[in-house]
């Protein structure tokens, strides 16, 4: 074999290698976003074609490319399907668009619950008030325009890392796992907050699918969509499961909202009498902090049931 025929063979294994490499780098084996298709919509939902003023009604099966806008009217929903199996659900009073070249996704308004399957490297998603980086997670984002907030919360842990959530001068970062949430509100970053996974998949149609004992509904998925969930779903079982289990560690305490100075006290909440008050807006995506009245309510009656099904228990 002569020089030449060595290097060419040279410059096929070398070329080999890094394709190979960047197919099981996760953080390298970025997905290009071209397009995506309406998958489902619920009464008003129209379309801005590259960033024109101008709406139209969308239709079911309609494709949007890079620069193209859904909004969602009072009451409606939008499903977008991306060509790599990206899910986007949107609620009721929504504008979203996506950019073109790698996963990166515009919130300018509202709420949306973003399913993205494992190994498909970076995304990178916007609201007015935030930066958010997040590696394969399902994850959900609002953004009220009114009270310059945007909330951010997180459903599944990536192998890859947690999520990052970055005010938007930079100048603070912070690491969300699974059941965990932040607010920015006017570029001031809030504490990293716990909220009740349960409770959550219990109440919120955008996360339908992603709890537990709803493989019925999947199954009337497109085979797609399918796939797309159950990934995620495999990926917030887990965190869901490890709730519980710290729940259920609560339940030592008489959890009762007109008794709370003993939970508080071993949360480190603050003194006994102390009220803890987290309001945030109830829209189609909203979050029971664990440091709530809500959220002391349903421990409760969680622990009540938790308690209830172990004294019906059959004796070994």
């Amino acid at each position: 074999m002569n020089i030449k025929n060595i290097s060419s063979l040279k410059y096929k294994l070398a070329t080999f290698l890094i394709l190979a490499s960047l197919g099981n780098n996760p953080l390298l084996a970025q997905s290009v976003l071209n397009r995506a298709e309406v998958y489902k919509l619920r009464n008003q939902v129209d379309l801005s074609r590259q960033n024109r003023p101008v709406w139209n009604p969308a239709k079911l099966g309609d494709t949007i490319v890079p620069q193209d806008a859904v909004r969602t009217g009072a009451n409606s929903k939008a499903e977008l399907l991306f060509n790599e199996g990206t899910l986007v659900r949107t609620g009721s009073g929504t504008i979203f668009r996506f950019s073109p070249g790698r996963r990166s996704f515009e919130l300018d308004s509202g709420s949306a619950l973003i399913i993205i399957r494992p190994g498909q490297g970076e995304s990178n998603i916007t609201t007015p008030e935030a930066r958010i980086v997040s590696q394969g997670t399902a994850l959900f984002i609002q953004h009220d325009s009114q009270r310059n907030s945007s909330l951010i919360g997180v459903l599944t842990d990536s192998n890859a890392g947690p999520v990052r959530v970055t005010n938007a001068n930079g100048e603070v970062t912070i690491k969300l796992n699974a059941g965990e949430f932040v607010s920015i509100i006017n570029g001031v970053m809030g504490l990293v907050e716990h909220f009740i996974l349960p409770m959550f998949y219990e109440n919120i149609e955008l996360a339908v699918g992603l709890g537990v004992g709803q493989e019925n509904l999947i199954a009337r998925e497109s085979p797609e969509v399918q796939k797309t969930i159950n990934l995620a779903r495999a990926e917030a079982l887990e965190p869901l499961k490890n709730q519980a289990a710290w729940l259920r560690g609560f339940c030592r305490f008489n959890v009762n909202p007109e008794q709370l100075s003993p939970l508080l006290q071993w949360l480190g909440l603050g003194v006994p009498g102390e009220q803890v008050l987290l309001k945030l807006p109830e829209t189609d995506l909203f979050v029971t902090p664990m440091r709530s009245l809500t959220g002391l309510a349903w421990l409760g009656s969680y622990c009540q049931t938790q308690q209830s099904s172990q004294s019906v228990k059959p004796k070994e």
